[in-house]
């Protein structure tokens, strides 16, 4: 009875990474012989060895290629830099003045009527522009000039002149001219009083405004022109532009940037 019980017994299970130690090791395959370059001797003439490539990091290659164009900026940067302090030192550059030469009057009117109250202005204008250079020509284009008179209130704009533009050669002085002519300008009846009180003291102020553009002209190589802003500030009838005290009118680079 006690053999039929143990032959009853299931057989124990194996785990899975169990192995037999009477059993043969198992074969390790082998990777396959790497093959080995020919002698000299039986290599074809002519022939070179075969070579093994080493691939670069390409972090390294960006960083070399970064660095190389970095270098050329700067170096681009202070060639440009020493180019421009040297040509500054041989030409050296100076800013064109402006100054009121004449102002004229030859009809200003007010008129009250029963539809309101109106300017006839008609003035003569003439602006002195000088290039101190000595070594560089001024190119002007195409300008608009505006005369207005001025008031408390704001100012009241009397017509517009178009001004051909001109080249002006190096330490030259050059006097521009136009005439602006207004009819009926439609005015406050307030500024219209003080206006024609202005006419018999002759106390009347014009302002002038010049809108151009300039470039530079060196070596018969014209550079690009640049937009720029000529304010004359207002002048009366009364005080007159005399040759000695001629007002100075203020530059303006890109027509808001005050340079003098």
């Amino acid at each position: 009875m006690a053999e039929a019980k143990l032959s009853s017994k299931p057989a124990l299970q194996k785990p899975p990474a169990y192995r037999d130690p009477a059993a043969p090791p198992p074969a390790v395959t082998r990777p396959p012989p790497r093959r080995q370059p020919l002698p000299t001797a039986f290599r074809q003439p002519g022939k070179p060895l075969p070579r093994q490539r080493h691939r670069r990091p390409r972090r390294a290659c960006g960083c070399r290629i970064f660095c190389w164009v970095s270098a050329t900026a700067l170096l681009l940067a202070a060639l440009t830099a020493v180019a421009a302090g040297l040509a500054y030192l041989w030409f050296q550059p100076r800013l064109p003045s402006f100054r009121l030469e004449s102002l004229n009057a030859t009809e200003l009117r007010v008129a009250t009527r029963s539809d309101g109250t109106f300017l006839d202005a008609a003035t003569k204008i003439g602006i002195l522009a000088s290039n101190p250079n000595g070594k560089i020509v001024l190119e002007y284009g195409d300008a608009e000039a505006r005369v207005a008179v001025a008031d408390d209130d704001g100012d009241v704009d009397v017509g517009a002149a178009a001004i051909r533009g001109f080249e002006q050669g190096r330490r030259n002085r050059t006097v521009v001219r136009f005439s602006v002519t207004a009819k009926g300008v439609a005015v406050d009846e307030v500024a219209g009083g003080r206006i024609r009180a202005g006419l018999r003291s002759k106390e009347v102020r014009f302002g002038v405004e010049v809108w151009t553009r300039v470039g530079l002209k060196v070596g018969g190589k014209s550079t690009g022109k640049v937009p720029i802003r000529i304010g004359c500030s207002p002048v009366s009838l009364n005080r007159g532009v005399s040759g000695a005290t001629l007002p100075k009118c203020r530059f303006y680079l890109f027509r808001w940037i005050s340079l003098h």
